[in-house]
This record gives C-alpha cells, structure tokens and sequence, in this order.
C-alpha cells in the first residue's frame, strides 16, 4: 500500500476564514492517523484575486492553528515546485496529450474543433452510462452522463488551466491518496473522475466533508454578515489555537468513545473517516466556548497571565513589573475569562481608578450601610503599613464579627458596600483579594471617591 499523502490547496486571494481551514484541520487529522504526509500547495491560478500577501497569511493561519506540514512552498519537498501557477509547464503537457489522444478540443464545437489560439480547452465527457463518485463519507454517488450537455472548460482561451485541470494534475503528480474537500466540489467530481480515467491516473480516495453554517443556515464566507468567522477575528478575540482546532474537529468528527477534548496524539490515535459527519455543521459558538474554557483550565495562573499580558497592555498600557502582581491578578479574575479579551473588562478595577460604578453598586454606596462601613474600614486600614491580602482578611473578618454585635448586621450590608467602593460592583472576585491587589494607598483613595455618594 502506498504511503498516506494528504494535501490543503488553498487559493491566496483574501484573509482566512474558518470555513476553508475547517477541511485543512481534517485533512492533517487523516494524514497523521494513516501515518502519511500533508502538504501545502497554493492554488494561485486566479491572477486577478491573488496576492503574496494572502499566502503568507494563511501559511501564517494555519501555523497558529498547530497545523504542521511536510512539505510546501515554504519549506520545499521532492514534489515541488508547491505553487501552483510554477506548474504550468507540466499542465500543458497534459493538456497536450489530452488533445493528441482526442480527449479534449479546443473551440464550442466537439465535431469541429478550433485552433488552440484564442479559444478555451474543454475536455470530452461521455454522453452514455454513468460516473461514479466512491465518497468516502457518503457511499457510491451516480452521475448520469445523458444529463450533461456542455462539455467543461478546462483551459481558458490564453492558454491557463482551470481548477479542473491544474489541481487534478498536481494532485496526481505529487501522489496524493486521499482528497480532503468541501462538498461543493462533489457536483464537479464526474470532470475530475473521468480526468483521471482518461489519463490513466490512479483515482484518489475522495472525502467530501459537509459545510460549516452559520446561525442562518449559510455557508460561512470571508464576508459573512454575522462577522467574526476570520481567523483574524479568533486571535482578536483572545481564543486559544488549541481550542479553534479541538473544535473545529468536532464539527465533523466524532470519536469513538465521544470524547470531546483530545490532545493532537490522541487524534492521530483515535481519527477514522468512518466517524466523519455527512451532515452539515452550525457554527455554535456556545460550544467553542465551552471547549476554551476546558483548554483555559489547564493553564496555571502564571501560564494564564502571559497569555492575557498582551490584551491588558494593549488595553492599560505598561504593566507592572511585578510578575507575581499580574499571576496573583489573573488568579483572581480566571474564573470569569472565556475569550482572553474577556480580562480587559474583568481587570479595569485594577488598572483604572476612574471605573465605572454600575447602577446596582450605585444604589449600595447612597444607602444607609454605606458610610458607616467605609468609615470603619478607613480607621482599620490607617493603622497598616503593609495592606496584603491575609491583612486585608483579618480586617474583613473584625469588621463582621463587630458590625454583627453592634447592629445585627451581616456580610451582605458590610461587603456589598466595600466592593461597590472599590470596583463599582457588587459582586466579583473575594474582596481580601481585591484589597491585597490594591494595596493600602489606592483602597483608601477608592474609598474616599466612594463616601462621596
């Protein structure tokens, strides 16, 4: 048996979006399971729409999504060269021979053929009997030949190959077993099956994977009106490589034992085009969520905090130079991360003194509990030189035993005020916590911007 070859041929015309990487992911999943290869090659044939500046996008889109490959434009391989406009040479012996055995014409008209100047190349399909495509997803599917009527383009009139043509060669030039594409391509298969039958080319396995559809029940395209499917977006976002590949795999795939979280050894382990969905997918953000936080939680606090340093300096500017402050701060907030842009809102309160104090916690610092409590905690905290957050404890524990005696109150009309004061909130992260962040000096400031209400 030959070895696995695996190829993602993207075309370099735009920005990446998650809808053509979804086949790159499950492309490198198949390649890896069968032990093979997976390669890149850029389809530039499309001189209008192309640009260097595309390519070297997605290559970069890909990397980010921990898709490795072994051979491509960048890094070379015995069957190069990998763009596909390069080619060209090899694609007009092919149609040259495609002509000298009467399996292709040039012109409108199969009786009559025109001279190759000036006029596209279409190659013969038969008028009789059927095409078989053997999906590997799907089963057997029939195309009766009787329903076609024109013969396909496979060359345009200046001498360029089309899709039809190009990739089927490179494809079979560079030993591809296995073909990972969309199913929109599965109306086409019957130009690229008898490509390869008239050739006299070995036929790869075809996988037609299903689309991805956003919330209307549409195809996901770089200009989706929803927004967001760019892979640009995702990093803007703040999700984790890891995350996007885990669940892009999901939308397509599912393991034998319905595991959800897999390592990329337990995918090379557990992948099987049997477990492919025939089905198309809707993009569910809810569960894309779902997965990062699975990938979040395995992140210690310090990893968390170089994660999360970038959005906050983007945000806030210079951080502290106190790396334990920052592991500490994101110890604090992790809980409330999703998207890692999520720490930007999540840590204005340590940032920013000039925060804005919601309606809730508004109410709370004009009420009655308020002043008493502050004031309290005014003459607690002049006493500390270090305000850290087992001293900021001990003093919230003090002032509740205290308050209970003298005024039956309880932690709800003494903490509620407290963390209004220092956050504008009146819920969120342990106000030890929050004190021992702030320190002495930007507690007691909080504190008196607060008694102002």
């Amino acid at each position: 048996m030959k070895p696995a070859r695996l190829r993602f041929a993207p075309s370099p015309t735009g920005i990446p979006h998650i809808g053509n990487l979804y086949s790159a992911v499950l492309g490198w999943a198949l390649a890896r399971s069968l032990g093979g290869d997976f390669i890149i090659r850029i389809e530039d044939t499309d001189r209008e729409r192309n640009t260097p500046e595309a390519t070297a996008q997605m290559l970069a889109a890909l990397d980010w999504l921990t898709v490795d490959w072994d051979e491509g434009p960048d890094i070379g391989g015995e069957a190069g060269p990998y763009i596909q406009s390069q080619r060209l040479p090899r694609h007009q012996e092919v149609m040259a021979e495609l002509v000298a055995n009467d399996r292709a014409y040039y012109g409108d008209d199969p009786d009559h053929p025109a001279e190759p100047a000036g006029n596209p190349l279409r190659l013969r399909l038969p008028r009789e009997g059927e095409i078989v495509l053997q999906d590997a997803i799907r089963g057997p599917i029939r195309f009766d030949n009787a329903q076609r009527k024109v013969d396909p383009i496979v060359a345009r009139s200046d001498g360029r190959p089309l899709y039809h043509l190009a990739a089927m060669t490179d494809d079979h030039d560079m030993g591809i077993t296995h073909v990972v594409r969309g199913e929109e391509w599965i109306s086409s298969s019957p130009i690229h099956i008898h490509l390869y039958q008239v050739m006299g080319w070995e036929l790869p396995v075809w996988v037609h994977v299903p689309l991805i559809l956003n919330k209307r029940g549409e195809k996901l395209s770089k200009r989706d009106p929803e927004g967001g499917y760019l892979i640009s977006d995702f990093q803007q976002a703040g999700y984790l490589p890891e995350a996007v590949f885990n669940y892009l795999l999901l939308l397509g795939w599912t393991p034998d034992d319905e595991q959800e979280i897999l390592t990329k050894w337990e995918v090379r382990q557990l992948f099987r085009i049997e477990r492919l969905s025939a089905s198309a997918s809707v993009f569910d953000w809810d569960k894309l969520n779902w997965v990062q936080r699975q990938y979040l939680q395995r992140q210690s606090d310090a990893q968390l905090a170089k994660l999360v340093a970038p959005f906050l300096a983007d945000v806030y500017g210079p951080l502290p130079a106190n790396e334990a402050w920052l592991v500490k701060l994101t110890a604090t907030i992790r809980d409330e991360i999703v998207r890692l842009t999520d720490v930007v809102d999540q840590a204005e309160w340590a940032f920013s003194p000039s925060f804005v104090t919601d309606e809730e916690a508004g109410a709370v610092l004009a009420g009655e509990f308020a002043r008493p409590v502050l004031t309290r905690l005014v003459a607690e905290m002049a006493h500390v030189v270090l305000l850290d957050t087992e001293t900021a404890n001990t003093i919230l524990k003090g002032m509740r035993n205290q308050f209970k005696q003298e005024q039956g109150w309880g932690p709800r009309q003494i903490y509620q005020p407290i963390r209004a004061a220092l956050i504008g909130k009146v819920h969120g992260p342990p106000l030890a916590e929050i004190m021992g962040l702030l320190g002495k000096e930007s507690c007691m400031g909080r504190i008196a911007t607060a008694l102002k209400y």
